[in-house]
This record gives structure tokens, sequence and C-alpha cells, in this order.
């Protein structure tokens, strides 16, 4: 084991016939690994929840956009101390992308979790496949959106040491509209079928 950056890493090590070292490899875990986890974790939420809850989840992703766009400027204004609320302020050196994440994933927190769409219970071939669908749709959009509310240095410091994160910036536009595309495809197959 040795340190690199800090973090202690285990060394991936290959060695030769002979007992002599061909390569050694930190193995230290990335945003990659993270974004992973998350991807798998959301497949699980969908796959317990069922399919409601993770549609759920994502209309919760676009609320909480939308109240992160009208309410990120107010709240850091509060906590700069330049507005009251019942005559009490905050001096703080929240900075903004902080205040857009938090409130981000509150705002996804308490509609997923508190919110119930009943959008009915089909049975059909297809529906773990919707549901790993919109699984994975609903984790990327909420990483990639997070992602988005960083500073443009800290992506660029993130996707520098990556091999997948660069496609939460590249695609962002593709990630917004993709649960839209889904949910219409998956309702006129339904109609049809």
């Amino acid at each position: 084991m040795r340190v690199v950056d800090g973090v202690r890493a285990f060394e991936s090590a290959v060695t030769d016939p002979k007992g002599g070292i061909i390569e050694v490899a930190p193995t230290v875990p990335t945003w990659d690994l993270f974004l992973g986890i998350i991807v798998a974790i959301t497949v699980l939420y969908g796959f317990m929840m069922q399919r409601d809850k993770i549609i759920t989840a994502m209309l919760a992703c676009y609320m909480g956009m939308v109240v992160v766009n009208t309410w990120a400027d107010p709240i850091k204004s509060f906590f700069e101390g330049k507005t009251t609320i019942a005559n009490t302020w905050i001096q703080s050196d929240t900075s903004p992308p902080t205040i857009k994440i938090v409130l981000f994933m509150i705002i996804v927190g308490l509609v997923a979790a508190k919110v119930d769409i009943a959008l009915g219970r089909e049975s059909s071939v297809l529906a773990p496949i919707e549901t790993i669908a919109y699984s994975v749709i609903t984790a990327v959009l909420i990483a990639a959106t997070i992602f988005n509310y960083m500073p443009a240095t800290t992506q660029n410091q993130i996707i520098a040491n990556t091999h997948f994160v660069h496609y939460l910036k590249d695609f962002y536009t593709f990630w917004l509209i993709s649960p839209i595309a889904l949910i219409i495809f998956t309702s006129t197959r339904r109609r049809i079928i």
C-alpha cells in the first residue's frame, strides 16, 4: 500500500517470471466508480419501488431544476446577509454551487419520498426493461445535473481524471431530453399493444 495524493492506494503489480515488477498501478476509487455505484443503487431502487416511484424520482429531478433556477439566488443572498427573513440573516461563505446542489438534492429527496404518482401497473414482458431504462436515465440525470452545478474548474479537474464523467457534461442536453423521449416511447407502445 502507498499514499497517492493523500489517499492510501492499494497497488496491483504484475511480475515477470524472473520476479521483477513489470507494472505498478494504483487502484484509487474514481468518479467513474462513484457514477457506477449511483446508477446501480438507482436501478435497485427502481426494482424495489417499481416503475411509478422511479418516474416520480425522474419528475422530481425536473422539479428540483426549476426550484434551483428560481430560488438559488435569493437563498444565496440570505446566506450572504443581504436579505433578511423575519428579521433574521446569516453571514456565511456558502458557495453558489453548494447551495444549488443541496437545494436540488433536498427537492428531489422530498418529492421522491413523499409524492405517490399512480400510473397504473400494467404487467408486460418489457416492464423490467422499462424499469431499468427509467432507473438508469434518472441516475444519469441526477448526476449530470449535480455535475452541471459544480464550478467549471472542479468539472475540469474531475474530467481530467476519469473516462466516463465527461459524458455528463458533453451530453447534458441529451440527458435532459431522454427521459421525456422515454416516457413518450413507452406510453405510445402501451397504446399500440
